[in-house]
Parts: C-alpha cells; structure tokens; sequence
C-alpha cells in the first residue's frame, strides 16, 4: 500500500462529503457575491447613514421621514402577498423580513393614539413608540432598500458568504455611528445657513456663519 496521501478537493458534482468536504464558508468569494456585496455596503450604508445623521441633529426622527418609509414598506408588503410561490425575492420572504415591513404601520397606527408633541418618559406606551419609530427608521429602512436590490440585481441571493455578511453589518455600523457623531457635531461642519437653503429646518443649536 502506498504511503502517498491525496488531498480530497472539492467539486459541485461531489457535494459535500466526508470530512474533507469543503463548507459554506470556505469557499472562495465569487464575482456575483463581491458585485452584490459593494453595491449593497453603498446604498445600505447611505440610507443608514442619512437617517442616523438627522437623528444626530435633532435628537428624533421626522413624521414625514417615516411616512416615507411606511408607504414603501406597506407597497412592498402588499406586492409580496399578491406574488405567485416563484423564484423571487419578495414571493420567498420570511416571516421576518414581512415583520419588518408591518413595523411602519404599527408606528402609525401608535402615533395615532399617542401624542408626540406630549411625551411622557415615565409613560409605557411612549417607550413603546419610541422603540417602534427606531426600529422603523433603522431595521425597517435598510431591509426595505435590501428588498428593493433583490428585486433588481438577480444574484442578490449569492451573498452567501458568512465572512461578508459580518463585514456588510460591521460597515452599516460604522457609517451608522459616523453618520450620528457627525450630526450630532453638527456645529462643526455646518452653520445655520446650510440648514435654511437646504430646505431643512433649522435646529436651535446651530452655528451662524462667521462665528
């Protein structure tokens, strides 16, 4: 007998066997799964961003940002209902990604029946709104946008790689922390002139050009 050992390879066609079978995680990063992964660290991190910067600013998140959300999240939950059992993304959404796009019009069904302008901190159902208003502004929104590629880029379900799944959430955390510091740091970068001709409003603390 031989003392000569072979290294067992992996191929398709043998699939996973043995000990020397190949995971999921091993296997290198295709073209698909790096296309799929940069346009989603861009436009997942924008959107994360943004909101996380004018929640920096004004320290909440505004009626008119989330009625945005709201009425892309109930389309897109309303589209996935009426989609045949095929291969797409909004026909095969889990239970989770559809408690996602519902948590906007729980949102708008609280804000209804709890004055905003009247916060009670010691209130629970204040706390429950506020819980709600983020997790609508930064769960809801990204997946929102995640549902949104998979409907445009067809290998959305290539990203499959564990290690770049870790790196696409580690990169919304840092842009989503970047964003916040920077807005809440605002008197760094901005004046109250950038606020008015950008069409924002004009938070109190803001800085006057100048000084």
């Amino acid at each position: 007998m031989s003392a000569k050992c072979h290294k067992r390879t992996y191929s398709p066609a043998r699939g996973r066997e043995g000990k020397g079978a190949m995971t999921q995680d091993d296997h290198a990063i295709s073209k698909a799964e790096a296309k799929v992964f940069v346009i989603s660290a861009i436009a997942l991190s924008a959107t994360v961003s943004n909101a996380a910067f004018w929640y920096g600013v004004f320290g909440t998140i505004f009626f008119t940002h989330l009625l945005y959300v709201w009425v892309a999240a109930t389309a897109a939950l309303l589209a996935s209902m009426f989609l045949p059992q095929m291969e797409m993304p909004l026909a095969k959404m889990p239970w989770r990604g559809r408690f996602l796009l519902a948590l906007p019009t729980v949102w708008l069904v609280l804000s209804a029946f709890i004055d905003i302008e009247t916060y009670r901190p010691d209130s629970p159902g204040t706390w429950v709104l506020w819980v709600v208003t983020l997790a609508s502004a930064f769960l809801t929104l990204p997946y929102l946008l995640y549902v949104i590629i998979a409907a445009v880029v067809p290998d959305i379900d290539r990203l499959t790689h564990t290690k770049l799944r870790v790196a696409l959430l580690g990169i919304l955390l840092v842009m989503a922390t970047a964003g916040f510091v920077i807005g809440k740091n605002h008197l760094l970068f901005l004046t109250c002139e950038n606020f008015k001709v950008g069409g924002h409003d004009i938070p109190q603390n803001c800085r006057k050009a100048g000084a």
